[in-house]
């Protein structure tokens, strides 16, 4: 009796250990909650390359390029014959919000330049703020961009080369038409006019207006400058077309009335008009040639020019080019860039 007694008592015991041991294998584990993690987001609504900064609705995007670029001149002259290797670097950061005035941006490039040897100086290339259709900074000027970059993928469009200045304008935009009205300040310290004196200032506001309108056949473009510095007017007319497919045509022609610097750079012998044309063919997605036209007023100063673009990959082109001029003039230039 007592061992039926101890053997009872032995298992009710192991039958409460166990209750036990199953209760406590049924509580719940209790984690540590993770930090919270802001995951930067895609801004699609400006294009490609935007992202949201993280607890804003500002969206921002940085791009740019490096580029390198071999040039041989000859002049045809006696010991004409030149070699230049250029290299460039170039950041974009671009930053816009919506908001009730429009779209709010800024934008801010920084570029250096250098030649052989030589280390490249870094400086603020674009400063620009605009809201709805109102720009107010330093960029390229409403003379270069309203008719377009260089004609060509490495020429510059014309003989005066691009201009850049600190300006105020404002655009109105509908249905394809634009029109533009402004003021620009884009005389340096260093700028000797025709008449030879001296700039030592830049406090000279140049007014400018211009138009445009684009279309599925292409884009046609009017801008109007006058110089305060020699009192004279400015103008040029651009057009481009792609109503062919594969096909580019473009064209353009300026002039002043005498002496400004849109069309004469401030350098002798004065340039009262230019005028340029190209034709391009897009070969595949990879692959296109162009060829084109530019002359001014002055002796010697047409030249003709072959070229291509290649794109072996995604971000990098190849651009062969070779300019032939009167008085046996030749130049050669081969640019690579890497863009992102």
């Amino acid at each position: 009796m007592k061992l039926k007694s101890l053997l009872l008592g032995s298992a009710a015991a192991m039958m409460a250990v166990s209750s036990v041991s199953v209760a406590n294998a049924a509580d719940p584990v209790v984690a540590a909650e993770p930090e919270p993690m802001e995951y930067v987001k895609v801004c699609d609504t400006y294009g490609k390359g935007f992202f949201y900064i993280p607890g804003t609705e500002t969206c921002l995007k940085f791009s740019g390029y490096i580029r390198s670029e071999f040039i041989y001149t000859d002049t045809g002259a006696v010991n004409g014959e030149t070699t230049d290797w250029r290299y460039r670097g170039r950041l974009n950061i671009d930053a816009r919000n919506d908001t009730d005035w429009g779209v709010l941006r800024s934008q801010l490039r920084i570029q250096g330049d250098g030649r052989g040897g030589g280390d490249a100086n870094a400086a603020l290339d674009r400063v620009l703020i605009s809201i709805g259709g109102l720009r107010l900074g330093y960029s390229d000027t409403f003379w270069t961009t309203n008719s377009g970059y260089g004609w060509g993928y490495a020429a510059n469009d014309g003989y005066y080369n691009y201009d850049q200045a600190v300006f105020l304008d404002y655009t109105f935009k509908g249905n394809g038409f634009s029109a533009t009205i402004g003021v620009q300040d884009s005389v340096s310290a260093a700028a000797v006019p025709l008449s030879g004196a001296v700039v030592t200032s830049s406090d000279v506001y140049d007014p400018y207006a211009g138009i445009s309108y684009a279309g599925s056949w292409g884009r046609i473009a009017g801008t109007i400058i006058y110089d305060t510095l020699p009192n004279e007017l400015a103008w040029k007319v651009s057009v481009s077309i792609s109503a062919i497919e594969n096909v580019g045509i473009r064209a353009w022609y300026a002039a002043d009335s005498g002496g400004t610097i849109y069309v004469t750079g401030y350098v002798a012998p004065a340039v009262e008009w230019e005028w340029g044309a190209d034709i391009s063919y897009n070969v595949n997605s990879q692959f296109t040639v162009w060829a084109g036209y530019t002359d001014a007023d002055f002796v010697n100063a047409g030249r003709f020019g072959l070229g291509a673009r290649w794109n072996p990959v995604s971000g990098l082109s190849i651009r062969p080019e070779v300019l032939f001029g009167e008085g046996d003039y030749v130049q050669a230039r081969l640019r690579v860039v890497r863009s992102f």
